[in-house]
């Protein structure tokens, strides 16, 4: 069985107050896990979204991203992400860290109204 390869580091490609969309040239033979927490907690703490083979890349056509956002993120704070590769069930040591910090939460009105992000009382 051949090894693992050590996943790439995820790069940044677009944030906002609560998500985060990144990039990384996948490997076409593995699937990945991109782990994600807040600064400073624990990576024993951290929550994980599973990226199928093949994604990992902006889409060709439209330049948005395949399905790698990490969302419901707090605004203005700082995160970690890092990428597992999994290769025939079997897990890659953690690779290199992205940090990035989310944006300040928008506290004016908003043409659209369904998009809200402050309450004050």
């Amino acid at each position: 069985m051949a090894a693992v390869p050590v996943p790439p580091k995820p790069e940044w490609q677009d944030c906002d107050e609560t998500s985060i969309s990144c990039i990384w040239d996948p490997n076409p033979d593995c699937s990945y896990r991109l782990e994600y927490k807040e600064f400073p907690d624990s990576w024993e703490e951290c929550m994980s979204i599973e990226i199928p083979k093949g994604q990992g890349k902006a889409d060709a056509g439209d330049g948005k991203d395949s399905g790698n956002t990490v969302e419901e993120l707090n605004p203005t704070s700082t995160y970690c992400l890092r990428l597992v590769a999994i290769k025939d069930g079997v897990e890659s040591e953690p690779g290199e860290e992205l940090i990035v910090d989310t944006q300040a939460a928008k506290c004016t009105p908003d043409a659209d109204e369904s998009k809200k992000n402050c309450v004050i009382s």
